[in-house]
């Protein structure tokens, strides 16, 4: 029966910048999946070199990620560089949008050899460059929680899916009444140069009330006890 590894990821503040906000900077309600394997990368000590570029470790790495606590997101106003040539002012003045006490369930599946490295660090607490949600003064706090049996779901199948889902032909989404349902758009993948490649599309339940959706195929959807999860 194929395994997963869990762990839980948590900080005071995250900040996931959405790339089309400027003067106001607002952020994402959960890391994007560039961002989860950055912050991975960054435990491992993996660089970016042109020779063992960290990305191409990531080719067969899956997550479904779970939120844990209601959103809930305050604002802030940071002083940072004004790097533009003849600024009347050194500074310029940025209103930034931060999640409050951001709490998240990784289900990772991923090379053996890889996944034992990486939970060997989260278990001991180590940590090669230090993991933050987001931006540096946002240091994550990483708990293993254990391995995990997995059962696919069989197509056909009416479940309420606790993680974020990804907008697919293969899920037909059921909306439920007193729900709240956010659709968003986020960064999915990077080249070795850090280019953008692609964004995917998500629906998610910032209240943690689920989302009910009906498999149309085969592992689509599994189950980790009892929550019903989708890789993003």
């Amino acid at each position: 029966m194929e395994k997963i590894s869990v762990c839980e990821v948590s900080s005071r503040f995250g900040v996931f910048r959405k790339p089309h906000t400027t003067t106001s900077s607002l952020t994402y309600d959960f890391p994007p999946r560039t961002a989860i394997i950055g912050m991975i990368a960054a435990i491992l000590g993996w660089g970016n070199d042109d020779q063992n570029h960290y990305i191409s470790f990531f080719k067969e790495f899956k997550i479904a990620v779970k939120i844990l606590k209601p959103i809930q997101k305050k604002s802030t106003t940071f002083k940072n560089l004004n790097t533009k040539q003849n600024a009347p002012s050194p500074n310029i003045l940025t209103l930034t949008e931060m999640i409050y006490n951001p709490s998240y369930k990784f289900y990772i599946s991923w090379q053996e050899s890889e996944l034992s490295s990486l939970k060997n660090k989260i278990i001991n607490k180590e940590s090669f460059y230090t993991p933050y949600l987001g931006t540096a003064s946002n240091i994550a706090k990483i708990e293993y929680i254990g391995d995990f049996s997995i059962e696919w779901v069989k197509p056909q199948t009416e479940v309420i899916v606790s993680s974020v889902v990804p907008k697919t032909n293969n899920l037909i989404f059921k909306p439920m009444d007193d729900q709240k349902y956010i659709f968003d758009t986020l960064p999915y993948e990077i080249d070795e140069k850090r280019n953008f490649v692609s964004n995917k599309d998500y629906i998610y339940n910032p209240n943690l009330g689920g989302i009910k959706v009906v498999v149309e195929d085969e592992k689509t959807t599994f189950r980790v006890n009892d929550d019903y999860l989708i890789f993003m």
